[in-house]
């Protein structure tokens, strides 16, 4: 009879140690993954990307927090511009972390490999801020795999365009052999051929010693301008060899080669009045406030895709308040409640946020109008998003105008 007693006990004393658990998880911190590329390819853009999550989870918490007064807490892991990477870190958070949500990875093919093997299954919502490619619109996710970039459906049209107003009647493409690389290409191949261009590809692996007989391919007819899709470390190798070796001598960018380091590896002086394209958002009020916040806490950064990583974060953030739940799939469900009208729009910033949240608790729905411009999710969780125009000047990336749809008025020199 004492065994029995002592077993009941001991049950009690289990139940109550669990509830005091519960407890304590539902008033500790609401966990969000951040998946950014801090190593490989794409490691110019992961570090100031991850800074973009954590300055929005900052500013959450400077202004009370979310559900009550809980803070926002970012669990930062490197993708290592790697599927496999990338999947073990976004198991790693789901599995140990728990996390609520996930923003990132960056690359197209490894943010589909993050959502099928991962976040679709075990019902995380995903938001990535640069996966582009046209292929994710159309990705069976059950709806929990979002963007706040715009699809290269929109940047090869635009590319394109660009190709043919900058006087381009025949374009070489260099593409990294990925989801991203051959979608941004197929979609500029076919509008500037539309257009009466003619084009040569050829796809490259990642961080090839030699692009020689890559770039052969595509310059044997001695086209115009050669067009680089692909990401900082390998663009880096093959403009320097296309340049130098007379294979071509006009280079047109794309968001992916949008890089400083990449100017610095070939020499700014090589690439002095080159032309690119690249998500960026429409100057506001509310995106010179981000970047205004943004550089007093890490200084300026001219990579693409921050202010679409901000807002990203800055989403979820609502939804969670939105929810009234750090539940995955209340969230996943609260995310366009905060994204498009008919909502109060809110902006970025302490301010702002606070303001939002307050409207939230009010039982008013909002309209986030974000850094990187309008974030309202479509029925496949897409933005329309808009199209920045750069140069190389100086050895800067300047960019000459935003434009939101094709057919509008571009460089012609």
């Amino acid at each position: 009879m004492k065994t029995y007693w002592w077993r009941i006990g001991t049950a009690l004393i289990a139940i109550a140690a669990l509830g005091l658990a519960s407890t304590a998880c539902s008033s500790g911190p609401v966990k969000i993954g951040s998946i950014m590329d801090l190593t490989g390819e794409l490691a110019e853009y992961g570090g100031p990307m991850n800074d973009a999550v954590i300055l929005a989870a900052n500013q959450f918490n400077e202004a009370g927090g979310v559900l009550g007064g809980r803070d926002i807490e970012i669990i930062s892991e490197d993708g290592g511009t790697s599927d496999v990477i990338a999947v073990d870190a976004a198991r790693k958070l789901v599995d140990v972390d728990e996390v609520s949500a996930i923003v990132g990875p960056l690359a197209s093919g490894i943010t589909t490999a993050v959502a099928n093997a991962v976040t679709v299954p075990n019902q995380i919502p995903e938001i990535s801020s640069s996966a582009t490619a046209p292929s994710i619109t159309v990705l069976e996710d059950d709806d929990f795999l979002f963007r706040t970039a715009p699809s290269d459906a929109f940047q090869g049209v635009i590319l394109a365009e660009l190709a043919y107003s900058l006087g381009y009647r025949s374009a070489g493409v260099l593409f990294i052999n990925n989801a991203y690389g051959q979608g941004l290409a197929d979609q500029f191949e076919e509008t500037f051929t539309a257009m009466g261009g003619t084009v040569a590809k050829s796809p490259h692996e990642s961080e090839q010693p030699t692009f020689t007989a890559e770039i052969g391919r595509v310059t044997e007819g001695n086209p115009d301008v050669l067009v680089a899709v692909s990401y900082p470390v390998s663009a880096g190798v093959y403009v320097r060899e296309a340049l130098e070796s007379g294979a071509a001598d006009t280079i047109l960018f794309v968001d992916g080669t949008k890089s400083e380091d990449l100017i610095e590896a070939v020499g700014a002086d090589l690439l002095e009045g080159f032309w690119g394209t690249a998500p960026e958002g429409v100057a506001s009020e509310a995106s010179d406030r981000f970047k205004a916040d943004y550089n007093a806490a890490y200084g300026g950064a001219s990579d693409p895709f921050i202010a679409e990583t901000y807002d990203a974060a800055v989403l979820l953030g609502l939804a969670i308040e939105a929810a009234g739940s750090d539940d995955p799939v209340a969230i996943r469900d609260a995310l366009r409640r905060v994204s498009g009208p008919p909502g109060v729009e809110v902006g970025p910033g302490v301010a702002e946020i606070e303001r939002a949240l307050q409207l939230l608790r009010d039982g008013q729905d909002v309209n986030y109008e974000g850094a990187s411009g309008s974030v309202d999710f479509d029925e496949n969780g897409d933005v329309a998003g808009s199209m920045g125009i750069w140069r190389i000047q100086g050895g800067q990336l300047v960019t000459d105008r935003v434009v939101t749809a094709p057919g509008q008025p571009l460089p012609t020199s």
